[in-house]
């Protein structure tokens, strides 16, 4: 079995700013979600954050150093994400990932959880005490059934169909899958009456969505040759993604050389020699937003 996920609970009573770091790389888009979470929550002044490379080394673990802007492991000293995995848990070996992001306690020096969705909510609710926006809750009580299940059906059908574009057989029918699924996310967008996905607050699934979003005229498609259309094309779509991107504390999180050296640099590119591409130009998502 590979071991994939970890969670430990976090009593409200022992958090204080300066215990936790984020390890991360925003070029994946996993990680980019709790980026996104943590600005939102303003939690920054009080949770530190440590950027790993976008690029892995040669044992295709995330590391630490220094290059193109990205950190040092300043906690710790370490060179890959596997050596705090380890000091969390001796035990936690091969066959295990060592994925980011990871949530750090630096008091009990281990992880509290390696998965994104848990890290988001952990910021939402139980990171109260410690956040300037309180209020804001990325999972509220009347919304859990539509969040869940619009991420169940975009998760299938987008958000993870993406990869199945790298195999031949599959290219044709995950082409036509995911433009389908794009039209009618355009669609639902035209005829929303709300700023975002449920309500005029961003929730869960609005972060999960943009850091794909994000990424589709960059990344997903040239790597994954689904080029049939950009999301300009997508008037509701690109309205969307714009006012996401807009935001003073999402748009420090984009990053598009890291997101594009995570791609076109791993094993997604499909390319021989790999190298980061120079463009595309992204000014348009600067564009102003027209009600």
């Amino acid at each position: 079995m590979v071991i994939t996920s970890i969670n430990h609970d976090v009593a409200e009573k022992d958090v204080e700013a300066g215990r936790y770091t984020l390890y991360l790389n925003n070029g994946c888009p996993f990680a980019h979600r709790t980026s996104i979470a943590l600005g939102l929550k303003g939690l920054t002044d009080s949770i530190e954050v440590i950027n790993s490379h976008f690029e892995f080394n040669d044992d295709g673990l995330w590391q630490f150093n220094g290059l193109d802007g990205t950190d040092f492991d300043k906690n710790n000293g370490f060179k890959t994400i596997k050596e705090l995995y380890t000091l969390s848990d001796p035990d936690y070996g091969e066959p295990a990932k060592f994925t980011v992001p990871v949530l750090w306690d630096k008091k009990t020096k281990k992880i509290v959880s390696n998965e994104s969705g848990d890290i988001v909510r952990i910021f939402s609710t139980q990171f109260n005490s410690i956040a300037k926006n309180k209020d804001l809750n990325f999972r509220p009580d009347n919304l859990t059934t539509k969040i869940d299940e619009f991420i169940d059906y975009y998760q299938k059908n987008l958000f993870f169909k993406f990869y199945q574009a790298l195999d031949p057989q599959k290219y044709s029918e995950t082409f036509d899958t995911v433009f389908a699924t794009i039209e009618k996310l355009d669609k639902y967008l035209g005829e929303n009456n709300t700023k975002y996905l449920f309500s005029d607050e961003i929730t869960e699934a609005d972060i999960k969505l943009f850091v794909v979003l994000i990424r589709f005229d960059v990344v997903i498609s040239p790597a994954f040759r689904l080029n049939w259309k950009t999301t300009r094309d997508y008037p509701n779509i690109f309205k969307y993604i714009r006012r996401l991107y807009q935001n003073p504390l999402i748009k420090p999180t984009v990053n598009f050389h890291y997101i594009k050296g995570m791609y076109f640099l791993g094993k997604y590119s499909g390319y021989t020699n790999k190298f980061i591409p120079k463009g595309p130009c992204m000014d348009y998502l600067n564009e102003p937003i027209v009600e």
